[in-house]
């Protein structure tokens, strides 16, 4: 039987008691556990990756967020070095992959399919985010050190058509099983998401990165059917349950990150006389008020940031994005203009404020879909995914004069450099990735 090393590096802020019960904490000390306590750490990861540090620097990179403080002022120019990548490359491997490769033996062994589905799922995006973030990864070879020390990198077309056949046949592991009741609680919020639609919405959000937008359009109307439907992270008042953002800003470095002359401070601040914003939106005020107290995030209660605040992993509001992309760039002008209603809408009923509806098409309805996207969905790492895939088509302000472009790729980690040997050489910054040449 395979031994488990846990992943406690990063994990350890955000531990769940009912998935630590049992477990070796000791990176030092090989142990086992069950597979039905293991998939609790892999989600935890999953979290980590969406709402951590990847996110934080997703969102400095397209200008959401300000680095304002000692590292975090380089990061703000894009100054950044292998180093810095080391933790979330660690956390997608050891704390992700890795695990989901030990349930998925357990779960066969077991006949537990839906534990298997789960599991499938959870393996198809931390290995999905990993070829989104920084290219040609490895993947076929990777999580097993005995056959494969030093796993060779696979082509990040590849790793993306891996992630999307294994979430198929997660989804069809998982049938219809709520995300609450099924391998998901407490990491995630005990809501009606349901495992099915999560991964559909996932295959979606893999086939827009891909630019396939027909079949992103056919895995988004499977998808996510609800806001309450959303795959979100559970956060208490409990000190290493809160919300990440939360404890990263306020019990860990704070003013390190902040909104400070920040891009989409200016959009949805109706009193700075600089904001562009394509649609005028009086609601913006409010939820202004709900990302930001001044140039800071909004860490109070009622606060998107605040210590039990939830947050988005996979969600309705992605879902309807994708869909509303992908009718348009089909040729569908009239149903994208009534998803992106139907989200104005939400949004109204979500702020208590005026988030007009539009009659516009074209070019036109393409930027707003994508400035919507990028207001609504703050701190996502597929904001970086789509500024990239895009062009940088709504904009977004390019923090280092001497730069060209944002950055396009995080950097492989020190990590890897110095230890496997089938690293295939330093790639830059700016250099774009396979899926975006």
């Amino acid at each position: 039987m395979k031994k488990l090393i846990l992943a406690v590096l990063s994990l350890a802020i955000i531990s769940c008691e009912k998935y630590s019960e049992g477990l070796n904490t000791d990176p030092n000390n090989f142990t086992d556990a069950p597979a039905e306590l293991i998939i609790g750490q892999a989600n935890l990861s999953w979290v980590l990756m969406t709402e951590g540090e990847a996110s934080r620097m997703c969102g400095i990179f397209t200008d959401q967020y300000t680095g304002f403080s000692n590292q975090f002022t380089s990061y703000n120019t894009y100054e950044v070095n292998s180093g810095d990548f080391d933790g979330i490359w660690s956390n997608n491997y050891t704390g992700g992959i890795s695990q989901t490769r030990i349930i998925q033996e357990k779960a066969a062994e077991s006949g537990n399919t839906s534990l298997l589905g789960v599991s499938q799922i959870v393996e198809a995006v931390m290995a999905a985010e990993l070829a989104a973030l920084f290219g040609d990864v490895p993947y076929s070879e990777s999580a097993q050190p005995v056959d494969f020390p030093h796993p060779s990198y696979d082509p990040q077309s590849n790793v993306l058509n891996a992630a999307q056949e294994l979430l198929s046949q997660g989804i069809d592991n998982v049938g219809n099983l709520r995300v609450a009741d099924f391998y998901g609680s407490p990491v995630f919020e005990a809501n009606s998401a349901q495992w099915a639609e999560v991964g559909h919405t996932l295959k979606a959000r893999y086939y827009l990165l891909a630019k396939d937008y027909a079949r992103a359009r056919e895995e988004a109307l499977l998808g996510i059917s609800s806001r309450e439907r959303s795959l979100m992270a559970n956060h208490t008042d409990v000190e290493g349950q809160r919300n990440l953002y939360y404890q990263f800003g306020i019990e860990q470095r704070g003013g390190y990150l902040t909104a400070t002359r920040s891009n989409l401070r200016k959009l949805i601040n109706l009193s700075d006389i600089s904001t562009d914003r394509v649609l005028f939106t009086p609601g913006e005020e409010s939820r202004y008020a709900v990302y930001f107290q001044g140039n800071e995030l909004n860490y109070n209660e009622g606060g998107y940031f605040a210590q039990e605040a939830s947050y988005p992993i996979v969600d309705w509001f992605e879902n309807q994005f994708i869909l509303a992309e992908a009718e348009l760039r089909l040729g569908n002008e009239d149903e994208a203009r009534d998803v992106f209603n139907e989200v104005r809408r939400e949004l109204s009923s979500i702020y208590n404020d005026d988030f007009p509806e539009v009659e516009i098409g074209g070019n036109t309805l393409l930027r707003v879909i994508l400035e919507e996207k990028y207001i609504t969905m703050i701190g996502s790492p597929q904001i970086f995914h789509d500024t990239r895939r895009t062009n940088n088509l709504i904009g977004i302000p390019i923090k280092n004069s001497i730069a060209t472009s944002i950055p396009q790729r995080f950097l492989y980690p020190e990590v890897e450099i110095n230890t496997n040997q089938s690293f295939p050489g330093v790639v830059g910054l700016f250099q774009k990735t396979q899926v975006n040449q």
